[in-house]
């Protein structure tokens, strides 16, 4: 069995239907009423004389004395008596003190006991006590004689060998008494009653005691008068008891006295209870009871019998008396119900109450020499069992006749299994089928014949359900005792009667409508069917019938085979108008699991309903019974519940069915009846029936293979010493086992888990005895494959070739035979996981793999049975839905987790958990062996146990379809977040690597500090840098680059913006820490604090997109840097806002430098340097004409005018900065040309003049070195020291700017660009030279603060004028 079967679940389910088809079926039959339920009045009197050829007994065959024993009773002196005695098959005879057992079942053999001296005056068979005799003694002899009574064993002889007799020296005196009746109990007690009217018990033992006899007689009841009688004169008979009976089932004895009084005495307790049903009481409520009937009249009232009703006939009815004209009286412990008045009558007698009247039958067409002459009963003896009622019918002194009567089933049965529309079971008056025959000679005694049981004892409950047994016996017989031999009948069961009408060949139409109306179509295809099958029961009823046996190929099956035909399909309309008609009349009539309408849908046919009630009765015996019983609770010792005897008929029986069934397939297959192109309504009712029907067959079926099967397992545990065998199985499953019925064993998924365990257990015990179990598995497969599939098989094999692994020293041969087991257990995962199999084996099998080091295979056979035991991958889905634990995939899960663990094992066993360095050569193989299965939940298994023992080492090493995916799963924990990247850089996808680095310092699920975030964005950008471009079809490198170095760069803003936070949370801190401010202050402080605070967690949290941080930080807290920063990042084009927002710095460095007292203009230079490098050359945040703008006119601001600014200080600091001495000409140059209103005034021209003069200047040491000193000096009146200032050589940086400017040539003051420069010399002379220096008003606070007096202005001019000269002299030698 390599999975599962695919139909598991389907069989279980057709066992289910079937299992409760037979469980229906057999409760349908415990609807047979009892007794008492028949007597709904006061009387009855409902007969059927049925044909002669259907009468309900046969005369089987008739046994005459034998000539010996007529020679004997001609040597008769005083006394001749006879009875019979059925159970040991003999007829006692008496003559004189000689006791003769006649075999009456040769004709000829007899036994003879003649030790005695006395006269026999009576002989009883009985049960003798256990434990008191020989095992070999069955039975007690009790012989009684006028003086003692004697006590016999009786040793059972087997076939035709003679009983053998044992002098037990047990003896008692009867004190002169006769004895009149001898009962015997079940449980040994012996009693008798004599003339003088006393009961007494024998009590007898295997030895004598110190106080007690072997065999003694103790009173048990006296005579009712004897204790008002002197003692001599207690011989007087006062109404003797003349018959004795008793009633097991209720521990009960009744005595039948000649006054036809009834003494009760209840047996139960130690206290023996007395009461007296009297004559006068039966006679007066019998008659009112009869309605007078002339029966009842009180000239010929007499009892003249009597006889008990067990329990288990009736709950209600106790007792039977039969009166002298054939009436059978009624009685039971309830109160009396008169249903002619309907009210309950208060009697005054104590004991059981007369409840019904049975009235003898009547037969007119009987001729008189059976009835008599006096056209009335002259009843003298009777027998009653179970339901069946014999009579002795005096007719002249010389002969009798007998009368017998049983109930009529047929009727009986149908209405106990209909119901009227209100739901109420139907109980229809007892109708009773009557028989009177002659005899030859006088009837001595009657009896009944034990009958043989073919399946085991018969369940009392439906023992009177005569179909529902009928097949569980063979046929019921009765001997008749006349003075001439013994008369045997035979009742006929109504399977007799069918099998007659089939048999003779004469049943014509007629009858079989008959017989098919009385007892209805289910039963009587049921009887076909048992026909059909050929069952044991059945004997042949036609004596000298040229058929030898009951095959399903004879003439009488093929008969059965047409009435099955012709009888077991569906009701017509006519039969359902009668059925309706019937049940509008309160007479539940139909049939046991018939449809109720031909239109009805899910409904079964009559052969089907047959069918299923037939197996039900097949399996009657064993379904509800225990399979073991415990036989020795201290030793533990178990066997089988049932005798193996009745275990094998009731598989007979199935074997014969399950045939039966195979050959007339065609039979029982139903075929749907269509009427219509296409199907109409009743159509497709018709074929939805088929279908319902066929399902049930095939249920049946199964189950009819599961039950043989199953009860050849039991047999061979019983030939396998069932309570070792049982004892190897664990201790829960014993238990269950002791309590599981057949029906739960053979039909439910707990049974057959149990079978399975004691496969395990024989296999087990073979394997410790170190024998081979191919000869005990290849046996079980045979008899029962059911329980021992060929799965099963494989399991054991596999099993044998790792015991051999096991114990063998070759290292070839371990190997050879571990992976021949490994091959084998392959194929039956669910053997080794699935727990409904039985325990898990699964980690058994891999610890015996570890020890023979054959870690491969323990890995392979773990994640293999997983993979099998869940094809579909469900354990999978469950994960993936959230594991709820009311998911029926769990079961899978849990099988799946089951596997990985004992993989896990392995790999722990090879110390992959702490193993540090390269792994093993056995550690490696195992790995490589694991990783090689398709099954993700496996490979989430094993890199969850990895990283649980701290083994990422190893995780990373790792290279399958799902590591991937594994760990961006396990990027969702801050601890793992690494994980997944280092993965990518191992397998070279730089790529991927790049963007997960990103995503992880995008992402809040992490406890990252800022500049963690900012370093993975880094690491993002060397990966991105690593990635070869094209390599992934689906990733732009260069804009996932330009991204990433866009994201760090506004990731810097943001650490930029953090740090001044952080600044103005400690500048805030120590406000509020200042004791000497005002508290108001302080206050203040705090609360900007909170602001500050939560900007700061904030910003610090993530990585925030530009707009945020522009408008959430940088603009209301007027972070300039920032700011520009930000304009530099998203590369903002307004002039506006950049001016402004250097504007906005500047003055802040402004005031940090008052503040601070430091010099505002020096660290104005040193900050707005810095600034402007890190945005440099960018013309959107460092704009040269703003820039220009805004140095050249800071220092002469009214609050910058009181420090004195260096000379060329804004050259200078945009000349470090990086701007090209050309374009800083231009622009300064361009204020001269457009003439701004603020530097038209002649200070402020002279102002912007000196800071050109000072760019030329330093532009010619840039250009052509220090050399141009010398020669300028005495002109310029220029310091070396200041010559130096400017660095006095060609700047590759200033170079590389101008052509970052867009500026043709290196920047050098060459001809060309002397040329411009030496005309805007003219134009600064020129306009010098015109300076009016008068003293004029001052346009503005802005010129104000420029230059001193008017005469040191008028003097800075001219020497302006002679350097720019010079200098223009020196641009035209160039």
């Amino acid at each position: 069995m390599s999975q599962r079967p695919i139909d598991a679940e389907a069989t279980e389910a057709l066992l289910k239907l079937a299992s409760k088809t037979v469980d229906d079926q057999l409760g349908r039959e415990q609807k047979y009423p009892e007794l008492s339920d028949f007597f709904n009045t006061d009387f009855s009197a409902n007969y059927v004389a049925p044909d002669p050829r259907q009468q309900i007994l046969r005369r089987k065959r008739a046994i005459s004395l034998p000539d010996t024993l007529f020679e004997q009773y001609n040597l008769l002196e005083c006394r001749c008596f006879m009875g019979l005695f059925p159970e040991i098959s003999r007829v006692w005879i008496t003559i004189d003190h000689r006791l003769f057992l006649w075999n009456y079942a040769d004709g000829g053999h007899y036994e003879s006991y003649e030790e005695l001296d006395q006269i026999i005056v009576n002989v009883a068979l009985v049960k003798p006590k256990p434990d008191t005799f020989d095992a070999k003694v069955e039975y007690l002899l009790v012989i009684a004689t006028p003086i003692e009574i004697h006590l016999l064993g009786v040793a059972i002889g087997s076939g035709s060998s003679p009983h053998t007799l044992y002098i037990t020296n047990m003896s008692v005196p009867t004190d002169n008494v006769a004895i009149k009746n001898i009962v015997g109990t079940a449980d040994g007690r012996i009693f008798v009653n004599g003339n003088d009217g006393r009961l007494w018990e024998i009590d007898y033992q295997a030895e004598e005691g110190w106080f007690s006899k072997k065999c003694s007689k103790r009173e048990v009841i006296g005579s009712p008068l004897s204790y008002f009688v002197p003692s001599f004169l207690s011989k007087i008979r006062v109404d003797p008891i003349v018959k004795v009976v008793f009633d097991q089932s209720r521990q009960t004895m009744y005595g039948l006295t000649e006054n036809s009084n009834v003494e009760v005495i209840t047996l139960a307790g130690t206290a023996h209870l007395r009461s007296t049903i009297k004559s006068s009481y039966i006679l007066q409520e019998g008659k009112r009871k009869s309605n007078h009937n002339r029966t009842m009249d009180e000239n010929s009232f007499k009892i003249v019998d009597i006889h008990t009703i067990p329990l288990t006939e009736s709950k209600d009815i106790s007792l039977l008396l039969v009166t002298a004209t054939g009436c059978r009286l009624y009685f039971g412990q309830k109160a009396s119900l008169d249903y002619n008045s309907q009210r309950y009558i208060d009697q005054t007698n104590v004991g059981p109450y007369l409840l019904h009247v049975r009235i003898p039958p009547t037969f007119e067409n009987a001729p008189e020499a059976v009835l008599g002459v006096q056209g009335q009963y002259r009843v003298h003896q009777s027998l009653y069992n179970n339901g069946v009622f014999l009579a002795a019918h005096a007719l002249h002194d010389a002969a009798d006749a007998l009368i017998a009567s049983a109930p009529d089933s047929g009727p009986i049965n149908k209405a106990s299994t209909a119901t009227k529309t209100v739901g109420n079971t139907y109980i229809p008056k007892l109708t009773e089928l009557a028989m009177i025959a002659g005899l030859d000679g006088k009837i001595w005694g009657m009896s009944e014949v034990p009958g043989v049981e073919y399946a085991g004892a018969i369940d009392p409950a439906i023992a009177r359900n005569e179909l529902a047994v009928q097949l569980s016996r063979s046929p019921r017989e009765y001997l008749v005792l006349t003075n001439s031999g013994v008369q045997v009948f035979s009742k006929r069961r109504p399977i007799d009667i069918l099998q007659q009408l089939l048999l003779d060949g004469r049943g014509s139409e007629s009858e079989l409508v008959l017989f098919f109306t009385q007892f209805g179509r289910v039963e009587s295809c049921a009887m076909c069917i048992a026909i059909l099958c050929g069952h044991p029961s059945l004997s042949l009823v036609a004596a000298g019938s040229q058929y030898a046996s009951h095959s399903a190929s004879g003439p009488i099956a093929a008969s059965a085979q047409r009435l099955l035909l012709e009888w077991g399909g569906k009701r017509s309309a006519s039969e359902r108008l009668a059925s309706e008609r019937l049940a509008s009349t309160a007479v539940a009539g139909s049939e046991l699991g018939r449809p109720v309408s031909q239109s009805s849908s899910g409904q079964y046919t009559y052969r089907h309903t047959a069918l299923s009630l037939y197996l039900a009765r097949m399996l009657r015996p064993i379904w509800k019974r225990k399979v073991l019983k415990v036989t020795n609770t201290a030793r533990g010792l178990v066997d089988s519940e049932i005798p193996d005897l009745v275990l094998t008929a009731v598989q007979k029986d199935l074997f014969s069915l399950r045939s039966a069934l195979h050959a007339s397939m065609e039979i029982f297959t139903p075929h749907p009846i269509v009427t219509s192109n296409p199907p109409g309504e009743s159509d497709q009712i018709e074929i939805e029936n088929a279908n319902v029907e066929s399902k049930s067959l095939k249920a049946q079926l199964l189950l009819i293979t599961q039950c043989i099967e199953g009860i050849a397992f039991v047999l061979f545990l019983i030939d396998a010493k069932m309570s070792e065998t049982v004892s190897n199985i664990p201790a829960e499953s014993q238990q269950a086992l002791l309590s599981i019925t057949y029906e739960t064993l053979l039909t439910t998924s707990r049974g057959h888990d149990l079978c399975r365990e004691l496969v395990t257990a024989v296999i087990n015990k073979q394997m410790g005895h170190h024998m081979s179990v191919d000869a005990v598995s290849d046996t079980l497969q045979r008899i029962c494959g059911s329980f021992c599939n060929p799965g099963d098989v494989v399991f054991y094999k596999a099993t044998e070739h790792l015991r051999q692994s096991i114990s063998s020293n070759d290292p070839a041969d371990i190997e050879d035979h571990a992976r021949e087991s490994l091959r084998l257990f392959k194929k039956v995962p669910f053997l080794l996981v699935d727990e409904t199999h039985g325990p898990n084996k699964l980690q058994g099998i891999c610890k015996d793999y570890m020890n023979l080091k054959f870690f491969p295979g323990a890995v392979e056979l773990a994640l293999s049975c997983a993979q099998d035991i869940d094809p579909s991958n469900k354990a999978s889905g469950y994960v993936q839905d959230g594991m709820n634990s009311r998911d029926i995939r769990v079961e899978q899960y849990a099988q799946r987790s089951t596997c990985y663990a004992n993989a896990i094992a392995v790999l722990k066993e090879l110390g992959l958990d702490t193993a540090q360095g390269p792994l093993s050569s056995f550690a490696f193989h195992t790995m490589e062996t694991a990783l090689q299965f398709d099954d993700s939940l496996f490979h989430t298994t094993l890199y969850d146990w990895l990283l649980n023992h701290d083994r990422a080492d190893y995780l990373l090493e790792i290279s399958s379809p799902f590591i991937e995916e594994y760990l961006k799963q396990c990027t969702l924990i801050d601890s793992q977040r690494d994980l997944l990247w280092r993965h990518y850089i191992k397998v070279d996808d730089f790529g991927h690597a790049a963007q997960e680095l990103r995503r992880i310092a995008d992402s809040t699920r992490y406890q990252l500090s800022f500049d963690q975030r900012l370093e993975y964005l880094s690491l993002a950008i060397s990966n991105a840098k690593s990635y070869p471009a094209g390599s992934d079809p689906n990733t732009d490198n260069g804009r996932l680059l330009f991204e990433l170095e866009e994201k760090l760069e506004v990731g810097n803003i943001q650490l930029d913006i953090i740090r001044n936070l952080q600044a103005m949370l400690e500048e805030h801190r120590s406000i509020v820490d200042n004791p000497l401010l005002a508290t108001v202050t302080r206050q203040e402080a705090r609360n900007r604090i909170l602001e500050l605070e939560s900007l700061f967690q904030r910003c610090s949290a993530q990585l925030l997109d530009v707009d945020i941080l522009y408008h959430s930080y940088v603009e209301p807290l007027k972070m300039y840097e920032s700011m520009l920063a930000i304009y530099h990042a998203s590369d903002v084009d307004d002039e506006y806002h950049v001016r402004a927002a250097w504007d906005g710095f500047i003055a802040k460095v402004f005031l940090e430098a008052v503040e601070n007292g430091r010099s505002p203009l020096t660290d104005i230079e040193v900050r707005v340097k810095d600034l402007g490098r890190r945005f440099y050359p960018s013309a959107k945040v460092t704009p040269i004409s703003t820039m220009v703008q805004i140095l050249e006119r800071y220092p002469h601001l009214p609050q910058t005018a009181s420090y004195q600014a260096s000379p060329g200080w804004a050259v200078r600091i945009l000349r470090e900065i990086g701007f090209p001495y050309e374009a800083l000409f231009d622009s300064f140059h361009a204020l001269i040309e457009t003439r701004k209103q603020e530097w038209i005034a002649p200070r402020a021209s002279l102002v912007l003049i000196q800071d050109i003069e000072f760019l030329l200047r330093a532009w010619l040491v840039e250009s052509y070195g220090i050399e141009v000193v010398a020669e300028l000096n005495d002109v310029l009146g220029v310091s070396g020291d200041e010559w130096l200032m400017y660095g006095g050589g060609r700047s590759g940086a200033s170079s590389a700017a101008t052509a970052t400017l867009g500026f043709s040539g290196t920047g050098t003051l060459d001809r060309f660009r002397a040329r411009k420069v030496e005309e805007a010399i003219q134009v600064y002379i020129r306009m010098l030279n015109s300076a009016s220096w008068t003293p004029i008003p001052i346009s503005s606070a802005f010129e104000e603060n420029m230059g001193g007096s008017l005469q040191e202005m008028r003097a800075k001019a001219d020497r302006l004028v002679q350097r720019l000269q010079a200098i223009s002299g020196r641009l035209q030698r160039l």
